[in-house]
């Protein structure tokens, strides 16, 4: 098949450091690409990848911006429609669903974000999209779809040498924002009586809970801030973490760093919310307490010292890898170009 996949203008592919959606990406065109398939990934001009590529940014556009994302969006459609000849048109920006009336191969658009009006809005006036969602618990709190499914993510193992002994610290890998509960694993891993290691960095609009709430707390001793690290350091970090912290404050609909920790042998401490009840499994991969439930999460740090990570690592091989997700996304396609003309039609 002949397959478009378009990401997005903010990272480049694959992501350097944060980028969910990059990362996915990548790893969906380069596992169809293996599977011989003809993939163009439209993104930003610095980035890697086996398949074709096409860019209208040579560079990253940071911070995101609802109107670089829409050019991006408008430019790589209409060329997909000039060039013609595809099969399947791969979406991860709802902005660009508002474009894709120029086209007329079937449209498949993977939700990577929690639910919100704006975007609900768009899902509405274009039901004849296969909208597919990352975790059952994303897909129950979005509208009603008359076509959807749920896929997991996959990243690929290889990346991800599993590691069977720790150095004795707590990790905690990402954005630092309130609902990821940034705070809260300061909080669990002093209580519990281990270092912590935080990787990431703040966005613009949590700046100030950033000072706020994070810097006091790492200024007790006992936390260490590294920065937004690279994929090889955060393996590194990964690999040599007692456990990681994910003590989330909202319904995350996914959460890549949780399989690629689970991945490297390192179990994930959470709260029961979002997709980690699908994600993790329970004494294999991780421990999940009750949301809000501290002390529970406080007690399973202190618990880790002999957690079985051989066991871990195999488990999220089973589970999430690349070739797994990727096999399903090809049956997807394949489905969506069996469909009758009704799948092409595109909303008034």
């Amino acid at each position: 098949m002949r397959i478009a996949i378009i990401s997005t203008p903010f990272i480049r592919v694959p992501p350097s450091g944060y980028g969910g959606t990059e990362l996915f990406c990548y790893e969906l065109a380069e596992g169809l690409t293996a599977r011989g398939h003809e993939v163009t990934l439209y993104a930003t001009g610095d980035s890697v990848v086996s398949g074709r590529r096409r860019a209208l940014y040579p560079t990253a556009c940071w911070p995101p911006a609802l109107e670089d994302e829409a050019n991006h969006a408008a430019w790589a459609i209409s060329e997909i429609a000039r060039e013609g000849g595809f099969d399947v048109l791969h979406l991860s920006s709802p902005v660009g669903i508002l474009f894709i009336r120029s086209v007329r191969v079937p449209v498949v658009h993977t939700i990577h974000h929690a639910r919100c009006d704006e975007r609900s809005r768009i899902y509405a006036r274009f039901p004849e999209i296969m909208y597919v969602a990352i975790s059952e618990r994303q897909r129950s709190l979005e509208i009603d779809l008359p076509r959807s499914c749920v896929i997991h993510h996959g990243v690929s193992p290889s990346r991800y040498p599993p590691s069977l002994g720790d150095e004795g610290y707590l990790a905690h890998i990402g954005r630092f924002a309130p609902e990821k509960g940034t705070h809260t694993a300061v909080d669990v891993a002093e209580a519990a009586g281990l270092p912590i290691k935080l990787a990431g960095r703040a966005h613009p609009q949590d700046h100030a809970y950033y000072a706020d709430e994070v810097v006091p707390r790492l200024r007790r001793g006992g936390g260490l801030e590294l920065g937004e690290v690279d994929h090889d350091r955060k393996i590194s970090l990964l690999r040599g973490a007692r456990g990681l912290l994910c003590p989330l404050e909202w319904e995350e609909p996914f959460g890549l760093i949780a399989i690629e920790a689970m991945l490297c042998g390192t179990p994930v401490l959470g709260f029961a919310r979002g997709s980690f009840p699908e994600i993790v499994d329970e004494g294999v991969t991780g421990f999940l307490a009750g949301p809000g439930d501290v002390e529970r999460l406080i007690a399973a740090a202190r618990g880790l010292a002999h957690f079985d990570r051989a066991a871990c690592a195999r488990r999220a091989r089973e589970r999430f890898s690349a070739a797994a997700m990727v096999a399903k996304y090809e049956a997807l396609y394949r489905t969506v170009t069996a469909l009758p003309d009704g799948n092409r039609r595109r909303a008034a």
